[in-house]
């Protein structure tokens, strides 16, 4: 997948000043099941693209940095150092919000076709560990079990 352009500009959230995209938004409670699968509620999380994109931006900062620098070593700088920093910083946050929502969108998956199909989680969670395929595939097979 294409890295896209680095955004700028955006407000800062305080407790989500490390994000750069708007989250995505999952259907209310009340949509049917296949509603909230064909929205994208319980794909892979977003963070870890964004996560492995900062680090991307960081090496071409530091690539700038060291073209436009005047002295004799840019790697001593404290400069080119903050600029390592600060992307590390935000990697980090961004990985672990992606653990806790890869977590959650499993949990979360695990129960709602537990309920839909009235079968146990722990025969949902062992059927999808072994399945293969897409989320709308799964949401299809799983009626015939």
């Amino acid at each position: 997948m294409r890295i896209p352009k680095k955004p700028s500009g955006r407000r800062a959230l305080p407790f989500y000043w490390y994000r750069r995209f708007k989250a995505h938004k999952c259907l209310p409670y009340k949509y049917p099941l296949i509603n909230k699968i064909k929205n994208g509620d319980f794909e892979y999380s977003p963070f870890f693209e964004q996560a492995k994109w900062e680090l991307h931006w960081m090496e071409e900062e530091q690539k700038e940095f060291i073209d436009n620098y005047q002295g004799k070593d840019p790697t001593m700088d404290m400069l080119y150092t903050d600029i390592e920093i600060k992307a590390r910083k935000r990697y980090n946050k961004l990985y672990e919000d992606a653990m806790k929502d890869e977590h959650n969108r499993m949990d979360s998956l695990i129960i709602n076709l537990s309920k839909h199909y009235k079968l146990k989680k722990e025969k949902v969670k062992d059927f999808i560990n072994e399945f293969e395929g897409t989320t709308i595939e799964l949401f299809e097979s799983l009626k015939y079990e």
